[in-house]
């Protein structure tokens, strides 16, 4: 068990991962369900949560852009480590959640063939489903994809920020210590 600050780690991670899973199992939309599931355990802006929305299903349901549980991770490294309106003039900062993000995405692609909603898809069905076509949508939906698959996807994602929030001493907001 590693403990910081009276703080059980992989408790927490572990909790963090259940709330992206149900989170996405019951409301869909991965980058907002990824995203959601940090700010229930960590104090992150409401803003960031509704910017989220239109990034899911590789970006507006397209499926071709990337999974937006890769991206709501993004956003969330983005807000933690990214720089502020107030720092907008000192260059060096633009450059200082890349170390994480590259970490983030490449864990997102080791586990997963690649970062477009397509090739998690392949990952787990062997093919890709348009999500703006009903049959299809259908299909995607009788094989699991809200049931299990997706919810993964955005559990491991939103377990993998967790880890990385709590390594770098971000606070964990108080009822969830």
């Amino acid at each position: 068990m590693v403990e910081r600050a009276g703080i059980d780690k992989e408790k927490l991670v572990r909790e963090v991962y259940q709330r992206g899973y149900d989170l996405e199992q019951r409301y869909y939309g991965c980058a907002q369900c990824v995203v959601g599931a940090i700010q229930d355990f960590f104090p992150l802006n409401n803003a960031v949560f509704k910017s989220a929305t239109s990034f899911s299903g590789g970006i507006a349901s397209s499926i071709e852009g990337t999974c937006g549980a890769l991206t709501g991770g993004i956003m969330v490294l983005s807000y933690f480590f990214g720089r502020s309106r107030e720092e907008f003039s000192d260059i060096s900062l633009l450059r200082r959640p890349g170390p994480l993000v590259q970490e983030y995405w490449d864990m997102f692609r080791d586990k997963y063939g690649g970062e477009t909603c397509r090739e998690v898809q392949n990952y787990f069905f062997g093919t890709a489903y348009r999500f703006l076509d009903n049959d299809e949508y259908y299909e995607y939906e009788e094989r699991g994809g809200h049931k299990d698959k997706c919810p993964a996807v955005v559990g491991e994602a939103s377990a993998w920020l967790a880890e990385k929030l709590i390594d770098h001493k971000v606070p964990v907001l108080k009822n969830q210590t």
